[in-house]
């Protein structure tokens, strides 16, 4: 779902009319590397990094957190403090084959070159690119020091597109092992670097060829090899096998355990970044739902969440008090239960309706997320993820 909305807005943004463009109200990304987060939190989850001069429009802001939508269509909250308000000018092209860029730097592919003399409406000016609107040419970035607010004497070049067929598709990171996937700056294996990408990540493809693609992947763009990429979307992540106890059950019973004998937290999901639901006495009786290297899934007094594993073991600990569980009364059959999301950036609706995200949303959700189920309506479910609640669509719910 997600993903078509981006791969629409990124062939939209190669035909989108100068009146359009230049309505909308566009913020320059004022610092070298803007982190773009799932929720409004410094604790949120880290969607991607935007380089300085990238564009974007806000949908909506508050506590200083805003939620943008960038120029290649990657949306998530960011601290508005980062952000400058553009104005709009006009501006002549001073060189012939100036490229419109899909980024803000170099490393970006063209969308066209430009004439000398193209007279283009300036959308956001920048310390070193420039985001314009050129026509029939489209809409992207142009080096400032290439543009002038004095009209410029035409050269009778004509401006051309560099528009790749076989590509703008959406695809998938994929690697059959756990190690992450380059993304170059060239199509060479002896290319420099960009970022690695684990499997799961989504790419959009600019271009195709048989040994490596162009791809965009955030805030960036570059080469990747064909063989890592897929365009089916990837399985929901496997919940990791239970560790059972002796008695060969596939959940079972374990012990709070501290150095200092105080009690643990248990939290809403498996990480310190999670808030805690509330602190387990030392020496009380859990029962472990899932164990994993790193933190399990128990459930005390009625709440389920996580803890450290570090933090219990099987036998009571010396010196612990005898501590009664109080009783919990059966949960109803259906609602509440948890499940993970089954794609990436699913849209997490404050209300029930497709694209509230524009103007009331939470969030996104991501592939493997765990949440808890609170209420059925349709084809929609009332969920609860790491402290918020909203809607999505339950057929994208494991």
């Amino acid at each position: 779902m997600k993903k078509r909305l981006v791969a629409l807005l990124l062939v939209l943004a190669l035909l989108i009319p100068a009146s359009i463009a230049s309505a909308a109200t566009w913020y320059r990304v004022n610092t070298s590397s803007l982190q773009v987060r799932q929720f409004p939190s410094e604790s949120a989850k880290v969607l991607g990094s935007y380089r300085r001069d990238y564009v974007c429009t806000i949908s909506s802001t508050k506590d200083g957190w805003s939620y943008v939508v960038f120029s290649n269509g990657f949306e998530g909250y960011v601290q508005k403090k980062h952000l400058s308000k553009a104005s709009s000018y006009k501006a002549w092209i001073t060189n012939d084959d100036t490229a419109l860029r899909r980024g803000p730097d170099g490393s970006f592919g063209a969308i066209a070159n430009l004439a000398r003399g193209r007279k283009v409406t300036v959308l956001s000016h920048g310390s070193n690119y420039d985001y314009v609107n050129a026509g029939d040419m489209g809409t992207g970035y142009v080096v400032n020091s290439r543009l002038s607010k004095k009209q410029v004497k035409a050269s009778g070049t004509a401006s051309t597109s560099t528009y790749v067929g076989g590509g703008n598709y959406d695809a998938w990171v994929m690697n059959a092992g756990d190690r992450k996937v380059n993304l170059r700056t060239s199509p060479s294996k002896n290319a420099t670097v960009i970022a690695q990408y684990p499997t799961g990540t989504y790419a959009y493809v600019l271009s195709h060829s048989s040994t490596w693609d162009r791809v965009q992947i955030n805030g960036n763009e570059g080469w990747m090899m064909t063989q890592y990429l897929s365009t089916s979307a990837p399985a929901p992540t496997p919940v990791p096998a239970v560790t059972p106890d002796p008695s060969g059950s596939t959940s079972y019973t374990a012990y709070v355990t501290s150095s200092n004998g105080k009690g643990v937290n248990l939290r809403r999901g498996p990480g310190n970044g999670h808030s805690a639901l509330m602190k387990v006495p030392f020496g009380a009786q859990v029962t472990v739902l899932e164990h994993t290297s790193n933190w399990d899934k128990v459930q005390y007094n009625g709440k389920t969440g996580y803890m450290q594993n570090k933090f219990l073991q099987l036998t009571k600990p010396a010196g612990a008090p005898d501590i009664t569980p109080t009783p919990v009364p059966a949960p109803a059959p259906a609602v509440p239960y948890t499940t993970t999301v089954g794609i990436n950036d699913l849209n997490f609706h404050k209300k029930q309706g497709d694209w509230s995200s524009n103007v009331d949303g939470v969030g996104r959700l991501q592939l493997g997320d765990v949440v808890t189920v609170l209420q059925i309506s349709g084809d929609w479910a009332k969920v609860e993820y790491n402290g918020y609640t909203g809607w999505v669509h339950k057929k994208y719910l494991n």
